[in-house]
């Protein structure tokens, strides 16, 4: 079985409708032989994360919460995984070097897969950095492609 680790960034429409789709379609991915591990979901503010990134995904259960509560409009923070451990979440900063550090982690040694959902030029940085440290990019749209860098 492949596994495929992913981080989502962007927990709006297209964003929840993905993770919807993922976890939808388990039965046609173990068909495939293949597994989408998700295991980061950012929204504009904060990042979740499982505690070992290596060994643990974030659940299906878990991913369906996400939807729920993003579509209510509550931040990540309200989650009641939080309560019981299994997650950590990184704000402001630290959800953007936490990224880059999973990246690392994973990035030339299992892979990964940065997904943009988010329709923000906020992500590029990010984006060329995972992808400057050998993972993929996957872009919902062009925002990313049409922003200027400066520096």
């Amino acid at each position: 079985m492949k596994k495929i680790s992913v981080i989502l960034m962007g927990c709006g429409g297209v964003g929840r409708q993905l993770l919807q789709h993922i976890v939808s379609c388990r039965y046609l991915h173990a068909k495939m032989r293949v597994h989408l591990r998700v295991i980061g979901v950012s929204d504009s503010k904060s990042l979740l994360v499982p505690v070992d990134v290596l060994k643990e995904e974030l659940d299906d259960d878990l991913l369906s919460e996400v939807c729920s509560i993003k579509s209510a409009g509550s931040p990540l923070t309200t989650l009641g995984a939080l309560e019981k451990g299994g997650c950590r979440v990184f704000s402001g900063s630290e959800s953007r070097r936490e990224t880059e550090e999973i990246a690392q982690l994973l990035g030339k040694s299992t892979g990964l897969v940065v997904v943009d959902c988010s329709a923000s030029s906020e992500t590029v940085e990010i984006l060329m950095k995972a992808v400057d440290l050998g993972c993929c990019a996957v872009l919902a749209n062009k925002k990313p492609l049409t922003s200027t860098l400066h520096g």
